[in-house]
């Protein structure tokens, strides 16, 4: 069923209607004029059996050539460029509103009309004329013949004597800078057809009047995302398979006898392109052509984009080209670097001429700025610095201008580029922290400009940290020593007990044998046992028996601590943006040390410190977090244990080193140090202190825990140049 649309004709300027309606700007300058062969009299549409939607285009006279097409998925849209032809519809826009077709727009420009078909998602679609009538069907995804990108499949009777029989000369396989595997068929024609799309991870490429010698090839070593090319004969022509994994895009161009398949590998994530890799960010489009010129087709894609374009005179030649769902800037650079060409683009004007004519052209821009720059006259200006150091300010213009090159007017070059000129001049005056620049007007407003950017207020940084040493202390110990003298006759013996006394001697601390009852000498200093506590016991049992010659002393000493402690110490400093602050207090100990030199002993007295200290270098960043690279130490002398025979004591350190990302205002812990100690220890006689309850007379006990915890917490606030806090809200 058939019928015609009727749509309000739009009264618009034809640039207005391209510009606005199609998103292109006509050139008409880049296409010669040819005679209008044909008219496009009425447009109608209807809905096949299958689902597909068909939209007919009765014309005058049959087309005079193949008409151009191609597809872009955002937004979803169709071009065809008819030849030759004229709308006498009186329309420029039709409502269809079928499917996924929504309406389409038409305008004339370089002897042409482009029909664009604005689309609910991207379609497969084919082309078919016949006679004076041209259809173009948008087909269900499911019988579409054409690849996952909608890539127009033509069924145009081709009369190009290009698809006579194309025996290939070659083939050949090679892996790009950027991981692609390419695949390269030498043909004896520039418009060898091909048909290529995807089937799972296989690529199909049919040469319908190219045949290649058959076979199967392992390419799995040139490190692309394809593995093997399989090559089999398919009627007149031949089938390519290629095996591929971790696939990408892929696409197809052919450049006079040379066809190239290329299949990229999975996009790597954003941020992780290699160094020196160009980033395509352009629209995609699909475009398939046979022999185009190359100025036509700088027209279609400047028309795509919306940009103006100029091409040079020396601009000619003809390409053929499958790509497939590519952004616009990737083709356009893969048509210029085919052909040879460079562009240069101003806004959104786009210069394109031979790369040889645009070098020269560079160069000679280059070569009349410098002329000029030469010629230029000198001024001289004094430049006030407010916040940073002249002389700082100066080292960096010269810096700066002993590694680039001179621009006249700041723009190009070197991005290390000379700010001060070969004939400019810098004087510092540490006075009045003043610049004295001469040099031409362009470099003196680059100066001013570069200080006006890096003489800024610098913001500060307050730095408060607090060292916490906590300590638990816990002591006890038992000891005992006892001794025992004694002395007695037996016929005409005599016998002694005792540690290390004489049996007999003057002054005898011993009961003598067969002394009067009740003689008693002094108390034994010598013990039997001896394992009493170290140091001052807080308690002690003392027990003495005496005998008639029998004398035994007894005593039990026991201590026992306890004890906590905390030490804090918080030092506070100030400092501005990457520059490095130190705060230190404590104590130089001194030490003597003794040299001798030709005999002679001399003494010498050397320091050694032992401080607390805190060394920071802030570095603020965008979003007011703070990067700090600091080092904190706590050096304490320790009296308790003094070298032996001197008085120097050894010093305990303690010290974090490291750098840290804090946020403004937040406290963040360093680093921590947890020690515990627990010692028992016992001191006995051997044998005797292991006998069960009475052992306990032989020896001697000692227990002790000792527990210590040092934190260090670090808070930075970033202050303003009015000295309030910065907040991060």
């Amino acid at each position: 069923m058939n019928s015609v649309m009727d749509a309000k004709t739009l009264y618009r300027p034809l640039t207005r209607a391209i510009r606005q309606s199609l998103g292109v700007l006509s050139i008409s300058i880049l296409i010669p004029a040819i005679g209008y062969a044909g008219d496009i009299n009425t447009i109608s549409t209807d809905r096949t059996a299958d689902g597909s939607i068909q939209v007919h285009f009765k014309l005058s006279s049959p087309l005079s050539g193949s008409p151009d097409n191609f597809q872009i998925d955002n937004p979803a849209r169709v071009a065809i460029d008819l030849p030759d032809t004229t709308n006498k519809t009186g329309e420029r826009t039709q409502k269809i509103n079928l499917g996924p077709v929504k309406s389409l727009m038409m305008a004339e420009a370089g002897g042409k009309t482009r029909v664009v078909f604005n689309l609910t998602q991207a379609t497969p679609y084919a082309i078919n004329p016949q006679g004076n009538e041209l259809t173009v069907t948008f087909k269900p995804a499911a019988t579409s013949n054409t690849t996952a990108t909608g890539l127009a499949v033509s069924t145009m009777a081709d009369n190009n004597p290009a698809t006579a029989m194309d025996r290939g000369q070659s083939i050949d396989f090679r892996r790009s800078a950027d991981g692609a595997g390419r695949l390269l068929i030498q043909t004896s024609g520039p418009n060898a057809p091909m048909k290529m799309r995807s089937e799972g991870s296989n690529i199909i490429i049919d040469l319908p009047n190219t045949r290649v010698e058959s076979g199967r090839f392992g390419v799995k070593d040139f490190a692309t995302p394809v593995e093997s090319v399989d090559v089999r004969p398919m009627g007149s022509g031949s089938r390519i398979t290629l095996k591929t994994r971790n696939a990408g895009e892929h696409m197809a161009y052919q450049t006079d006898n040379r066809l190239v398949v290329e299949v990229k590998p999975v996009p790597k994530a954003e941020g992780a392109q290699n160094v020196g890799e160009k980033k395509y960010t352009g629209e995609r489009l699909t475009l398939k052509f046979q022999d185009i010129q190359i100025r036509p087709l700088l027209q279609l894609i400047a028309d795509f984009t919306g940009n103006n374009i100029v091409v040079s005179d020396d601009v000619k030649g003809s390409i053929s080209l499958r790509l497939e769902n590519v952004p616009w800037d990737q083709a356009l650079d893969l048509i210029l670097t085919t052909k040879g060409l460079s562009m240069r683009k101003n806004g959104n004007v786009m210069y394109v001429a031979p790369t040889a004519d645009i070098v020269a052209r560079d160069k000679a821009e280059i070569e009349a700025r410098q002329q000029s720059q030469q010629l230029a006259p000198l001024s001289t200006d004094i430049i006030q610095i407010n916040y940073a150091k002249a002389d700082d300010i100066y080292k960096l213009l010269e810096s700066a201008s002993k590694t680039g090159k001179t621009s006249a007017d700041g723009k190009g070059g070197d991005t290390a580029q000379r700010f001060i000129s070969d004939r400019g001049s810098v004087t510092v005056d540490p006075r009045s922290n003043s610049l004295i620049v001469t040099d031409t007007a362009s470099a003196l407003d680059r100066i001013r400009d570069l200080i006006h950017k890096l003489d800024k207020p610098v913001k500060q940084v307050l730095i408060e940290t607090r060292i916490v040493i906590a300590t638990d202390n816990f002591a006890r110990q038992l000891g005992v020593r006892w001794g025992v003298q004694a002395g007695f006759n037996r016929g005409n013996s005599t016998f002694g007990l005792g540690s290390t006394a004489p049996l007999v001697a003057s002054g005898t601390s011993l009961p003598t044998a067969g002394a009067s009852t009740g003689t008693v000498g002094t108390a034994p200093t010598d013990w039997m046992v001896n394992t009493p506590i170290s140091g001052t016991p807080a308690g002690s049992l003392g027990l003495a028996i005496l005998g008639s010659n029998v004398l035994l002393d007894l005593e039990l000493s026991a201590l026992q601590s306890e004890g906590t402690g905390e030490i804090v110490s918080s030092p506070k400093v100030i400092t501005t943006n990457g520059h490095t602050a130190l705060i230190s207090q404590g104590t130089e100990i001194p030490y003597i040390a003794t040299q001798t030199a030709g005999g002679v002993a001399s003494n010498t007295v050397s320091f050694k410190k032992a401080v607390l200290s805190t060394e920071v270098t802030p570095q603020i960043t965008p979003n007011n977090n703070i990067i700090m690279d600091i080092d904190v130490k706590k050096d304490e002398p320790d009296y308790t244990n003094l070298l032996p025979g001197t008085t120097n004591p050894p010093i305990n350190t303690r010290e974090v080193k490291t750098k840290v990302e804090v946020k403004n205002g937040e406290t963040v812990v360093l680093g921590g140090i947890y020690q515990f100690e627990n010692n028992n220890s016992i001191n006995k006689v051997p044998f005797f202190g292991d006998l069960p309850g009475i052992g306990n007379l032989f020896k001697n006990k000692e227990v002790k825990n000792q527990r210590l915890e040092l934190l260090i917490f670090v808070t930075p606030k970033i202050i303003n140049s009015d000295q309030s806090l910065v907040n991060n809200d």
